[in-house]
């Protein structure tokens, strides 16, 4: 019959219970109950190792007396402050589309729940490393798209979320520091508000939507049941040694005379009380009770927010357990705060535990319920187990609920779990004259993994002290390649142009530059080929263009006038109009006389004006061109585009210039004076003209 050495390490009392299982239930065979000498541990994480391991060797040597046995293995429980449960997805990209095997899904787990561990450690002040209790894959998503299974699915995009739970190793690690002082090893580890329940909550009952609450010296643990299994659990970091405390502060007290007071709270009605300088003085019960009131009704306060949170909604009632729920008050506060009948909220006590025998006598009351719980978890295997294997030649602990993966010791190596496969190389995509292709990347070699000397898969389990072996995956790679081993490029022509034989080869460009055959192709690159094939190729070439030879625009004084050059072009001695297909050793003769300004025939335009109500054209002074500002000369060409101005006048004319074309004679009044008039106002020989001014030249009297 198996027996088990279950081991409540808590913050004041440490209980160790020997215990086997029968057809009738549990069998207590032994039982031992010590106090740390001092505070060794506060809100149950352990701070002096080696006080709390006295108190540990002590029960071990009082249990091996009693049984006549010997004992190595130990079960015990950790706070459930220390439990920390997270989501967190990891998403993956490959540049084809694969086929998802079962390899390519765990990785891509290990890497959500290494996410999910970051997450953690961000969010926890107090520890960065974390071991992880267990997890369990939520959602799968291929291609955006929900899916029940990624395994054997299709795709180049695939997500998974995961909810991972874990316990920080400061916790761990400082409960097996103390075994192992004690010459102990931990066997099975539970959590204490799961051990509370597996003894508190018979499990009939938890079909009901319950809150148990195992409260300690340092915290308050939760747990709540619904449909038959505990759902949720959360922690309260106040308990009994908060109310202790108050009553310290408030006589002057040590804390072991503090916790005697509060003891004796439950059936005196006066207190003795010896301060820290030896005074004795006798207090009323109620005194104290008015002296712990306000603290008790804080931490009733919080463990009800923290129900209520947890739950979101009432429960049917509140199941108080450890030394702590004896503490004066509570019970009648924590009704108030949480709206619960008082009557629905209570003990349990070892006492109504009915399949769990012997020690009935030495064993009673709230706070004997949890090492209970922790022996009847390890004794129906719903603790996690912890053991160790090597890693590289580094050992690794491990918990378990069942036996740990290799996946899941590379992860506690601080193995990432991208190297677990050898990813593809990247591939690189290019464009090539307007189509987009794409050349693969190298294929990556998957890791190597050996255990105890023989080739294993991330998914196989792991027994204890098997030794693995972990070679990282190399990853392939990435694709290259140059022009001319992607792109096939025409051979060269011989061509005469213009007299004179010339080799012409196909124009290669990359992002628009210039480029050779043999220049490396970039992901994201274009690519374009010109091939001289044609007639409009070569003129390309050549900074000609078909369009161009048959016409050039320009404007003169605003107006637009398109000129026809004065071109021919002959392929073999034929002149053609058109574009044409070239051959090798072809003639292409490019004749352009190019034109010239003096070619334009451009002149000046005459000034208009108004003489006596008759139109009067005065010739201009000269001739000038000007394209931009700047003066032409006959002799420059003419450019497609340009725009040219004409000018004649090269100064505003003045009014006496006009009289040489105007016949004053005629009209002119003896003794008269000639009135001159510019329009409308009076003038001078020297005022200057504008284009179109009305001007009026008479004789008068004068």
């Amino acid at each position: 019959m198996e027996t088990v050495f279950a081991l409540d390490i808590g913050t004041r009392v440490v209980i160790g219970l020997i215990m086997n299982k029968h057809d009738q239930g549990y069998q207590i065979i032994a039982s031992a109950r010590t106090e740390h000498n001092q505070r060794a541990m506060y809100d149950g994480q352990v701070h002096d190792v080696d006080e709390v391991a006295r108190a540990v060797i002590k029960i071990k040597n009082e249990l091996q007396e009693k049984t006549g046995e010997k004992y190595k293995k130990v079960a015990v429980a950790a706070a459930g402050r220390a439990l920390c449960t997270t989501s967190e997805k990891a998403s993956r990209e490959e540049p084809v589309p694969i086929r998802w095997e079962k390899e390519e899904v765990l990785s891509l787990e290990m890497e959500a729940v290494q996410k999910a561990m970051k997450k953690i450690s961000s969010e926890e002040m107090d520890s960065s490393l974390f071991y992880c209790v267990g997890y369990s894959t939520v959602k799968y998503v291929l291609e955006d798209q929900p899916i029940s299974s990624l395994i054997g699915q299709r795709g180049k995009k695939a997500e998974i979320t995961v909810i991972a739970t874990f316990l920080p190793r400061t916790v761990v690690d400082g409960l097996s520091a103390v075994l192992t002082r004690a010459d102990l090893e931990m066997s099975n580890l539970t959590l204490e508000p799961i051990a509370a329940g597996q003894a508190a909550i018979p499990p009939d009952m938890r079909r009901m939507n319950l809150a148990l609450v195992d409260i300690g010296a340092g915290t308050a643990d939760i747990a709540l049941t619904k449909e038959g299994s505990f759902f949720s659990y959360g922690m309260v970091p106040m308990a009994g040694d908060e109310v202790t405390e108050s009553i310290c502060s408030h006589y002057l007290l040590d804390f072991h005379e503090g916790e005697k007071i509060k003891r004796d709270l439950k059936d005196k009605e006066e207190v003795e009380i010896t301060n820290f300088f030896g005074e004795k003085t006798l207090v009323p019960k109620q005194e104290v009770l008015d002296i712990i009131m306000p603290t008790v009704q804080k931490m009733a306060e919080k463990i009800s927010g923290e129900i209520l949170s947890l739950n979101k909604e009432k429960p049917q009632a509140v199941i108080l357990v450890g030394g702590g729920s004896l503490t004066p008050l509570l019970g009648d506060i924590l009704s108030e705060t949480i709206g619960l009948p008082r009557n629905r909220i209570g003990i349990q006590i070892r006492e109504r535990i009915h399949h769990v025998f012997g020690e009935e006598e030495l064993l009673t009351g709230s706070d004997v319920v949890t090492p209970i719980g922790i022996g009847m978890a390890s004794l129906d295997g719903k603790g996690l187990h912890y053991y160790s294997v090597t890693v590289n030649n580094i050992d690794i602990p491990l918990f378990e609920l069942q036996l740990a993966t290799v996946a899941e010791a590379l992860l506690a190596a601080g193995i990432q779990p991208r190297s677990f496969l050898g990813r593809p190389g990247n591939a690189l995509v290019y464009d090539y004259n307007g189509k987009v292709n794409t050349i693969r990347g190298g294929l990556g070699n998957p890791a190597q993994i050996l255990v105890n000397g023989l080739p294993a898969k991330l998914e196989q389990r792991l027994n204890p002290d098997d030794c693995v072996t972990f070679i990282p995956g190399i990853s392939g790679s990435d694709a290259k390649a140059r022009i001319q081993d992607e792109i096939v490029i025409p051979p060269y022509k011989k061509l005469i142009w213009n007299g004179k034989e010339e080799i012409i080869s196909p124009q290669i460009y990359l992002n628009g530059e210039p480029a050779d055959a043999d220049d490396w192709l970039k992901d994201g690159c274009k690519v374009r080929l010109l091939e001289i094939s044609k007639l409009s190729d070569l003129l390309k070439m050549k900074g000609f263009s078909l369009d161009k030879l048959q016409r050039i625009m320009i404007s003169v004084n605003s107006e637009i006038i398109e000129l026809v050059p004065d071109v021919e072009i002959k392929v073999n001695g034929q002149v053609v109009k058109d574009d044409c297909v070239l051959q090798n050793g072809d003639c292409v003769d490019l004749i352009e006389k190019q034109k010239t300004i003096k070619d334009l025939s451009l002149q000046p335009e005459p000034m208009c004006f108004q003489v006596n109500g008759k139109e009067l054209l005065l010739p201009p002074q000269g001739r000038r061109i000007l394209c931009k500002g700047k003066e032409l000369k006959d002799e420059d060409f003419v450019l497609d585009g340009m725009e040219l101005r004409v000018e004649g006048f090269f100064r505003k004319p003045i009014l006496s210039e006009l009289f040489q074309f105007v016949n004053l004679q005629d009209s002119m009044i003896s003794g008269g004076r000639l009135e001159m008039l510019v329009n409308g106002k009076k003038a001078e020989f020297t005022t200057e003209l504008n284009q179109g001014d009305r001007i009026s030249l008479n004789w008068i009297d004068s």
